[in-house]
């Protein structure tokens, strides 16, 4: 049975040799990738992606995107430092249509509470791509004016780049990003453009598909304790990709329709991870950890088609960390550490505890009072204590927001719900376009400083005004 990707990390060092050797025995097609990329940039023998991707969603998507962008260009900068010729490479998966994930984006006020603008995308049943962008761009915006701070020039930034008449979403959001990571050598594209380099790999899966070595690597994984991610992979999963509907089709449907238009043929999850080594120069792949799960399923699939399999590189987790949310937390006496393990609040002296120990002293004699008494005066005793008991906690919840306002403090659990919102990493809610509508279009560039701090699987903290 095929190994499972190693998530581990060698070093810069063992990867840059490791990028090198993937170059010398990739055999795909250089100067069409050129042509249908407008770049040159991997025409060169010697030169490797460092791949990672996303699909599209309203705002562009979850603020991962960019954290998963920004670690890919600081890899590729990295190898480029020791020799390799490596262009980062943001695989959009607009062939995507999961319009319940991808109709939606999430703002978090300063206050921790969280704003989801949700947009009935007007295709639902369709591919991404092809979603034009402006059917949510303006009540995103209005949103945005309405219950965020508005950075002016940030604002306009993004104003300037508004979606073009009937662009779709997976095409307004690669030239948004690549524009965003130029300085990187950022090159953007929608999977469906690469389909005329993966129609050999189409045929093969088509008609030599390796079902019974996936199921043995299947029920060894799942023996493992890893939960499933596709089912049984008995059939190669292909679409059929049409303005009106994305359809899964049979085994015998896609061998049809491969021989009729196979342009039209989309892959599913599955397929994507062979298909992106056959049209690119895939040395490395940034990967979240639901990517890197799935991969293990798939590890019979590069041996078995004759495609190199790349090294996956679990990415980097950035937190946004507001200057006066900083101070706060140090105020509190606390870390931000503290809270992005999910810790609670420091305890803090409080003028209110002298008020509290007398009225629990009080609740404390009523209660033995009840354990001693007959039966009926003990019912009203218990009665009256558990009645005590909550205007108590009223009380200490009132006294603890006056003494935060006394010292000048946000809740704690304000603080926590902008770093953790719903206990998940800021990244996985907080919506792109907020952190652009909010920082400008500089926060790229500290992006990838960070992401190069972090490396891989590691977590870093940026802080903003």
């Amino acid at each position: 049975m095929d190994t499972w990707p190693d998530l581990t990390w060698p070093g810069l060092d063992a990867v840059a040799a490791e990028a090198r050797a993937f170059a010398a025995g990739w055999a795909g097609q250089r100067a069409s990738l050129a042509t249908i990329l407008g770049s040159r940039g991997l025409i060169d023998a010697a030169s490797v992606a460092v791949v990672t991707g996303q699909q599209p969603a309203v705002g562009g998507g979850p603020f991962y995107t960019l954290v998963k962008i920004a670690h890919a260009c600081a890899l590729a900068g990295q190898l480029r430092q020791r020799g390799v010729l490596a262009q980062p490479v943001f695989w959009c998966a607009s062939e995507d249509h999961d319009a319940g994930e991808a109709s939606h984006a999430d703002l978090i006020k300063r206050s921790g509470d969280l704003r989801r603008v949700s947009v009935a995308l007007p295709l639902a049943r369709a591919s991404l791509r092809f979603c034009p962008a402006s059917s949510w761009w303006d009540a995103l915006v209005e949103r945005c004016r309405n219950d965020l701070s508005t950075n002016i020039s940030a604002a306009t930034w993004l104003d300037a780049r508004r979606p073009q008449a009937d662009e779709g979403m997976g095409a307004w959001l690669c030239r948004l990003v690549e524009e965003l990571f130029s300085a990187h050598g950022l090159i953007c594209v929608e999977a469906h453009r690469l389909r005329p380099l993966w129609r050999d790999v189409m045929d093969q899966a088509l008609t030599d598909w390796p079902t019974a070595a996936l199921a043995a690597t299947r029920q060894a994984v799942l023996a493992a304790g890893h939960q499933d991610a596709f089912g049984p992979l008995l059939d190669p999963p292909v679409f059929m990709d049409a303005s009106d509907g994305r359809r899964l089709l049979t085994l015998a449907e896609a061998q049809r329709g491969f021989a009729a238009d196979v342009d039209r043929l989309s892959p599913g999850a599955a397929l994507r991870p062979l298909f992106q080594q056959a049209a690119l120069p895939a040395a490395l792949y940034v990967a979240g950890p639901g990517e890197c799960a799935y991969h293990r399923f798939l590890a019979p699939l590069h041996a078995h088609f004759g495609l190199p399999r790349q090294r996956l590189v679990p990415r980097c987790s950035l937190t946004l960390l507001p200057i006066p949310c900083r101070r706060a937390i140090t105020r509190w006496g606390g870390t931000v550490a503290d809270i992005l393990a999910g810790g609670h609040a420091p305890t803090r002296p409080s003028p209110a505890a002298t008020v509290l120990a007398g009225f629990d002293a009080e609740l404390e004699y009523l209660r033995i009072e009840a354990e001693t008494a007959e039966v009926d005066r003990q019912n009203r005793l218990r009665a009256g204590h558990r009645r005590l008991s909550r205007e108590r906690d009223r009380l200490a919840r009132s006294l603890a927001r006056s003494d935060l306002r006394a010292a000048g403090l946000p809740p704690w659990g304000s603080l926590a719900s902008y770093l953790l919102p719903r206990g998940q990493r800021q990244e996985r809610s907080l919506s792109l376009f907020q952190v652009l509508w909010e920082n400008g279009p500089e926060i790229a560039e500290r992006l990838v400083t960070a992401a190069r701090e972090a490396g891989p699987a590691g977590q870093g903290v940026v802080e903003i005004a």
